[in-house]
């Protein structure tokens, strides 16, 4: 069914004219309006123009009091610089890291610590051992050094297992008849664990001495020094200890070993001597872990030159 248009047509002007008169039925369009209502309009027109230049306005920053900081922009630490751990392929010598040690101790240690958690564990063994025999370490760092070779030398092979290509040294002992029988197992034991402690860098041997006759009674003398294998080669000094029979032999003679090969290294070998053992460390575990492979090697070679002509 269709609606008729002129029907459509007054419809429509009936919504037109009702929304109309609903909406200015109040209003007075004859009235002129005041000068109060002229100047109200006008503020409001003024005011409605002005905002949106506002809006366009640059934001200025807060302004601080004064005697407030300025805002400081957010700490970034400082990335540490990233450990050159040198070449990795190739095969590391004895004295690897020793160019490292104008360094210090304190980098060594870093760089020691970083080869270990690579798992480079005979790497950092050499920058332990170079941190220790290369630096001048305080006690607390020497400790830390000896505590890291302790770990680590167990778990390694020895440097050399060939022992045609180790230095060949001689561990010397002289004392009378009576001492002789004890004193003989014990200089060859410590022989063997002079070896061992070198990591194979040297082939010790033991010799004695036995005396014709004893001493007077009271404690019983020995001496103790080591050499080169032939007659003309160099020596270290000669210590002297006495015992009793109730006195641990082997402490004496692993004590005293330890003594003269401080001691010569200190006197002839460009490396830092090895420290004496501390707290509850015996010289005999000091002999494994204080002196290094490298300064095992330069005490070796430094007894194979032949003494000069007198």
């Amino acid at each position: 069914m269709r609606v008729p248009v002129p029907v459509v047509l007054l419809l429509c002007l009936s919504v037109i004219g009702g929304m109309w008169w609903a909406n200015t039925k109040g209003m007075d369009f004859m009235t002129p309006p005041t000068a109060a209502r002229i100047a109200e309009i006008k503020e409001k027109a003024e005011a409605s123009n002005a905002q949106p230049e506002r809006m366009n306005e640059p934001v200025k920053p807060p302004t601080l009091r004064p005697g407030l900081p300025e805002a400081a922009a957010p700490d970034v630490a400082p990335q540490p610089p990233a450990i050159e751990l040198g070449d990795l392929d190739s095969p590391p010598t004895l004295e690897a890291y020793s160019d490292r040690a104008l360094d210090g101790h304190a980098k060594l240690a870093e760089l020691a610590g970083v080869l270990e958690q690579e798992g480079e564990f005979q790497r950092a063994l050499l920058a332990w051992e170079r941190s220790l025999d290369m630096t001048k370490p305080d006690t607390a760092q020497a400790a830390t050094a000896i505590a890291a070779i302790r770990r680590l030398r167990p778990t390694l092979p020895d440097w050399n297992n060939d022992p045609a290509a180790a230095t060949h040294i001689v561990l010397h002992a002289g004392t009378g008849p009576s001492l002789a029988p004890g004193l003989k197992p014990v200089l060859e034991e410590a022989a063997r664990e002079l070896t061992l402690a070198s990591g194979g860098t040297l082939r010790v041997t033991a010799d004695l001495a036995v005396g014709k006759r004893n001493a007077p009674k009271g404690p019983i003398p020995a001496a103790l020094w080591l050499s080169g294998p032939t007659k003309d080669s160099a020596s270290t000094d000669v210590l002297s200890f006495t015992v009793e029979p109730t006195d641990d032999l082997t402490k004496e003679v692993y004590q005293t070993a330890f003594q003269l090969i401080a001691s010569h290294l200190k006197r002839t070998a460009r490396l830092t001597p090895p420290v004496e053992p501390a707290g509850e460390e015996t010289h005999q575990q000091a002999l494994k872990s204080n002196i290094t492979r490298l300064s095992w090697r330069e005490f070796g070679q430094s007894l194979n030159t032949a003494t000069p002509d007198e």
